[in-house]
């Protein structure tokens, strides 16, 4: 294709040719695809590149909004169209493409949950991949697409580990961190059926829980405003009303990504070392209410002290890359713990 007019070209042709010649080298190939997927249902098979006028640009995000997608997963999805548009121009393909004017960033989600919300939709009733996508962003915080994306490789009980960006795979501007593994995490891999990926529906890959989500913020009756990220951002709060730097936080959820040196932090045992206690102390705190939780975790939530509900006659017990110690709770697994 070279030097087309925008009136003789389809628009479909522009974001297929996008997708098959561009869209496999990006890191967030799966959201590109997506957010092709939207463009060709919104504008049809038949719509040329003229016709992505402004007004049908405003009619677009309006059909957007309308599905109860955030404002910054619009501005995302825009986005690919006009990555497909000027990749297209740039190439010498079009002699000219619309100008596609993305919706501002806005302001960041405002919402988190209280502890009874996060009880509530915990106990309520739900398939065994949507628990374990859960459970694994209330133990990494991490977001949607990590925790969908989430496979085995990817934790090192040995280390305590979760590196939430699989090898191989680039880092996007959502950087994936290297997070702490907890023990209600590691305890569900023992437990959980050993297929690749942590959420699966009979061993296939989940992309999206949106149906499901919506019949279980009903069933757990919480707000409207209420979305499956208002737990990261839920975490992200307590975290810091319990004192833990901002840093360590920002680690956590991805805010900032460390160098070189920093690489090689997270074999250090006290790696997150605030973050790690911290997030033991809120999970073990809401397993007092949510039963499959406490059963889980496998410790006597509320008493003087950490013990297993199981006889244990030793003072001390190596589970999952962490240790349990008598009285004093979870400690990181040093090299010589492991050995």
């Amino acid at each position: 294709m070279k030097d087309q007019a925008p009136s003789d070209v389809l628009l479909s042709t522009v974001l297929t040719r996008y997708m098959h010649q561009h869209g496999a080298d990006l890191a967030s190939s799966d959201s590109a695809s997506r957010g092709v997927d939207l463009w060709n249902e919104f504008f049809g098979p038949r719509a040329t590149v003229a016709e992505v006028t402004i007004p049908r640009q405003e009619e677009f995000m309006k059909w957007l909004a309308e599905r109860e997608y955030s404002d910054g997963y619009v501005r995302r999805m825009l986005g690919v169209g006009k990555s497909a548009l000027n990749r297209a121009w740039k190439r010498g393909e079009i002699t000219q493409v619309p100008f596609v004017e993305l919706p501002p960033i806005g302001e960041a989600y405002p919402h988190y949950a209280t502890r009874d919300q996060i009880v509530r939709l915990l106990n309520a009733e739900m398939p065994e991949h949507i628990w374990a996508y859960f459970l694994v962003r209330l133990c990494t915080a991490c977001r949607g697409d990590a925790a969908r994306d989430l496979q085995r490789f990817q934790i090192d009980t040995e280390a305590g580990l979760v590196h939430l960006n699989p090898a191989g795979r680039r880092q996007t501007k959502k950087y994936r961190p290297t997070v702490p593994l907890l023990p209600a995490l590691a305890a569900h891999l023992k437990t959980a059926k050993p297929e690749a990926h942590l959420v699966h529906w009979h061993g296939a890959h989940i992309k999206s829980i949106k149906t499901t989500w919506r019949k279980l913020r009903k069933r757990a009756l919480l707000p409207a405003w209420f979305v499956p990220k208002t737990v990261r951002h839920t975490l992200a709060t307590w975290l810091r009303q319990r004192g833990v730097p901002a840093w360590d936080v920002s680690g956590l959820l991805g805010h900032h990504a460390g160098g070189t040196t920093d690489t090689y932090a997270k074999f250090d045992p006290t790696y997150m070392g605030p973050v790690r206690q911290a997030l033991n102390e809120i999970i073990e705190d809401l397993g007092k209410d949510v039963p499959r939780l406490r059963a889980l975790l496998g410790v006597t939530v509320g008493s003087p002290c950490v013990t297993l509900e199981s006889t244990l006659s030793t003072p001390s017990l190596e589970v999952s890359g962490l240790r349990v110690v008598g009285g004093t709770g979870f400690e990181p697994v040093t090299p010589t713990m492991s050995r």
